[in-house]
């Protein structure tokens, strides 16, 4: 598969990516059609019950941890070019990451960079003050996959609005933009609505599981491991018949001298390979 060709392609669409776009279209749908019409007196949707927030955490004797999963399936029903765009990203590079990492390896990826996502902006938002703010969307998995995808192919061409550009360009373009709206957030002291800790999260845990090889599938592994061994054996069998033939060679001339010249005209290395030749072949009977 070449990701490195100027014209615009779309991907086939990977089995791991197939699931991760249904489930979060599934959690849209559901939070607009169930959840849409129950409201607080603030105005916030009851559909951010599957929202991440510091305190949040501690609801339900633990099981509020689980939400460090379930804010990445949900999206606000209120802003849906939030979940489509995810989705297009989670589209474009999720596909090209799966093509390495395999099924398994892809859900680790989305997850874990979303884990991740959440653990910096934790950290960045009660710098803030803003640590009890509810986080949602799958950006910090899609950030993931964007550095993940921009590591393996940086030189792919992609295409921004009109302009064309190398994968590594974007990337490093959007890691700027949250770099940058990061510093100015701190620098003002006024957090903006988007995350740009959660994006920067991400980034990271994408750039760290291609460097250190995590999320790799162990099934893919042990595939490798199995070829690995079967090239190891083939080399070794060839090893063994080449130096079956060289004995062979050297017992071939031995025998020849023996027939011109008689044993006495042996050496002794000669009599002990011809010795060790003869007690081979009786094994071998």
């Amino acid at each position: 598969m070449s990701y490195d060709g100027p014209r615009l392609n779309f991907p086939t669409l990977t089995p791991a990516i197939r699931l991760l776009l249904l489930w979060n279209a599934g959690v849209f749908l559901l939070n607009a059609v169930l959840f849409g019409r129950l409201s607080d007196a603030s105005g916030d949707a009851a559909g951010f019950w599957f929202a991440f927030s510091w305190a949040g955490l501690f609801d339900g004797f633990g099981l509020g941890t689980l939400r460090l999963l379930t804010y990445q399936f949900t999206h606000s029903f209120r802003d849906p070019m939030h979940v489509v765009l995810n989705m297009a990203v989670l589209y474009f590079f999720g596909t090209m990451a799966e093509s390495r990492l395999g099924y398994r390896g892809t859900l680790k990826l989305y997850v874990g960079g979303g884990i991740a996502g959440a653990a910096l902006h934790l950290l960045i938002a009660s710098l803030q003050g803003a640590a009890n703010v509810p986080l949602v969307g799958a950006s910090g998995a899609c950030y993931g996959f964007l550095l993940y995808a921009a590591c393996v192919a940086p030189r792919s061409t992609v295409i921004l609005l009109v302009l064309p550009m190398p994968l590594w360009g974007l990337a490093a373009l959007l890691v700027g933009i949250g770099v940058y709206s990061t510093f100015v957030e701190f620098a003002t002291g006024f957090p903006g609505g988007v995350s740009h800790g959660a994006h920067l999260g991400g980034a990271a845990f994408g750039c760290c599981a291609f460097r250190f090889g995590w999320c790799m599938d162990y099934r893919g592994s042990f595939a490798w491991i199995t070829r690995w061994r079967a090239q190891l054996l083939q080399r070794r069998r060839a090893s063994m018949l080449r130096i079956a033939s060289v004995h062979e060679l050297q017992l071939d001339q031995i025998l020849a001298k023996v027939k011109q010249r008689g044993l006495t005209a042996l050496s002794p290395t000669e009599r002990r390979f011809l010795e060790r030749a003869s007690a081979s072949a009786r094994k071998g009977d």
